[in-house]
């Protein structure tokens, strides 16, 4: 990872990576992220999440129209106070 950007205020992320055979990074935005309880598990959920390649944007459309992940549920204290 080259960089990462979180912030809490505006609930958007930014990071940045250089995977190995590719010829720059790759940057993620997310413009908003929300952290939900949802039948005793939790979730982060990701609006408009885009990059800065194209095929990684349709991948992303097809592949997590939701964009509901579920997180360890033993990290959400820690999650949370973070995010």
């Amino acid at each position: 990872m080259i960089n990462f950007q979180l912030n809490p205020q505006t609930h958007s992320i930014e990071f940045e990576i250089h995977p190995k055979g590719e010829d720059g990074p790759i940057k993620f935005q997310v413009e908003k992220y929300e952290l939900i309880n949802e039948d005793d598990k939790f979730f982060i959920e990701i609006s408009n999440m885009k990059t800065n390649r194209e095929w990684m944007n349709i991948a992303i459309e097809n592949f997590l129209p939701h964009k509901k992940i579920e997180l360890p549920a033993q990290y959400e204290k820690l999650i949370r106070l973070v995010m």
